[in-house]
């Protein structure tokens, strides 16, 4: 379960109320692991948010299963960090790469563009 009550910074979106039991999450299902119809690769498919929830196992063993999972995925040999520079482009696989932004001035000038690619390919 993906918690749809919060935005990417964390913070509640608006209509939506506080979760105290994560087996009352909102939001969408999906599997923890999907495979990409054309390499056949398979991949975690984690959206780390508050109350992110494993269907059919109690919460602890959810908790576990996901704080061992983040543990592994998050290891410094699977991490990119990019430096920006003025010009830079960067493109991934949204249902394959996990991603995040660190803290930046919010005095700075942020141009950001996104794109989004519709297809008819179910994934598993």
């Amino acid at each position: 379960m993906h918690d749809g009550s919060r935005n990417s910074a964390g913070l509640l979106r608006k209509g939506y109320k506080e979760v105290t039991d994560v087996r009352q999450t909102v939001g969408a299902r999906h599997p923890l692991v999907r495979t990409d119809a054309q390499s056949g690769r398979k991949a975690l498919f984690l959206g780390r948010r508050p109350n992110s929830y494993v269907m059919g196992l109690d919460v602890a063993e959810s908790e576990a299963l996901l704080d061992a999972l983040w543990a592994h995925a998050t290891q410094r040999r699977f991490v990119m960090c990019h430096e920006w520079r003025v010009g830079d482009l960067l493109m991934w696989n949204n249902l394959s790469v996990l991603h995040r932004r660190d803290a930046f001035d919010s005095k700075s000038r942020r141009v950001m563009h996104r794109t989004q690619i519709k297809g008819n390919v179910r994934v598993s």
